[in-house]
């Protein structure tokens, strides 16, 4: 399919987007936004989700389920992104499921692909080309065709981590939502005590790679120290090839089961390069203040003071609510901002260093 990458590219990185977004908007603010979403999608034509009718007669949705019914018969290929896709009738292109399941008891002529999800193929199903199945199982009922190879690779994590990146994009409510009562200084304390436990949390693991990996952080930030604009450069086109690199995997069937691997990879060398850059923070403190012989653990904690200590502001300044609220968000955008560069920087540095196995130059 001609279409099926650039749609894979959008989905994700609306993924991402929509994260970040969530995770900067304060709660109350972003409720008004979901009720705004509802009633314009409740003002409009009773559709679900969003479709997409291409020139080529392909049928794509985002965030609903497609139901071809055995009278129908697409001329392309009908793609269900965050969705369950049920092939009753004719598909003349391709069937392909993202997020949610697949049910084919009509025939597709080309191939059928379900990924995080199940797929169902019934006893009068035709399938021409082949069977493939990515994070979920495959089950066959007795009497139906499979002319191609079927392929069925397991992977849990990723039937459970898909449908929970859809709903970001395409959030479904039921027509009555049941909220339960919850004081706006209770969410402003709760989302305090979560910014806590994120800190606690990298505070361990930056005393954690020092205490293992001392080597490896004085090299990443010599590099971040001497190269500055190069580790935020490198940061930049290594956070950009992300996404591309998963879809490229996604696409080769054999570098499929890589995709965990991949992602673990780049989640340990952010982590690694927030514990450099909070070292190499504090050491510069160091050497501007005149402190010698400092412990590389009290270095690293003064970088990250310096790195968060306006969105710890913010979190706090956000508590009593009203005009506090509003200074406090600001802070909090200000804050996440800076504590976003700091992990570009430091991810960059870990690529210019190779983790910080070599330095950088040499």
């Amino acid at each position: 399919m001609r279409n099926f990458r650039t749609i894979i590219m959008c989905v994700l990185v609306l993924s991402i987007t929509s994260f970040l977004f969530s995770q900067t908007v304060a709660p109350d603010v972003m409720e008004d936004i979901e009720d705004i979403v509802e009633i314009e999608r409740e003002e409009s034509a009773g559709i679900g989700g969003i479709s997409i009718e291409t020139d080529e007669d392909e049928i794509v949705k985002l965030g609903e389920d497609l139901t071809i019914f055995p009278e129908d018969t697409i001329a392309g290929d009908a793609v269900v992104i965050g969705g369950n896709l049920s092939v009753h009738g004719f598909v003349e292109g391709d069937a392909v499921c993202i997020g949610g399941n697949l049910l084919i008891s009509g025939t597709v002529l080309g191939d059928a692909t379900v990924i995080g999800g199940n797929a169902n193929v019934e006893s009068t199903a035709i399938i021409e080309g082949d069977l493939v199945s990515v994070g979920g199982r495959v089950s066959r009922e007795k009497g139906s065709t499979v002319k191609g190879e079927v392929t069925s690779i397991s992977l849990p994590i990723l039937r459970s981590v898909l449908p929970f990146a859809f709903k970001f994009i395409m959030p479904s409510k039921p027509r009555i939502p049941y909220r339960p009562f919850v004081s706006p200084f209770t969410k402003r304390m709760m989302g305090f005590s979560i910014y806590m436990v994120k800190i606690i949390a990298l505070v361990v693991f930056i005393l954690l790679i020092l205490l293992f990996f001392q080597g490896g952080v004085d090299r990443v930030s010599d590099a971040i120290e001497s190269h500055f604009w190069k580790a935020a450069l490198a940061g930049f086109i290594g956070l950009i090839l992300i996404v591309p690199l998963i879809i490229l995997l996604a696409v080769l069937i054999i570098g499929i089961p890589l995709i965990p691997l991949f992602g673990i990879a780049v989640v340990a060398a952010m982590i690694f390069g927030y514990a450099c850059i909070t070292y190499t923070i504090g050491r510069i403190a160091a050497e501007k203040k005149g402190w010698k012989d400092k412990s590389p653990y009290i270095l690293a904690l003064i970088g990250l003071v310096v790195i968060e200590i306006v969105a710890f502001l913010g979190n706090l300044i956000i508590l009593p609510g009203g005009i506090f609220a509003v200074v406090g968000g600001v802070l909090k955008v200000l804050g996440f901002i800076i504590s976003y560069i700091a992990w570009l920087i430091g991810f960059g540095g870990v690529i210019l260093t190779r983790f910080g196995v070599k330095k950088f130059g040499k």
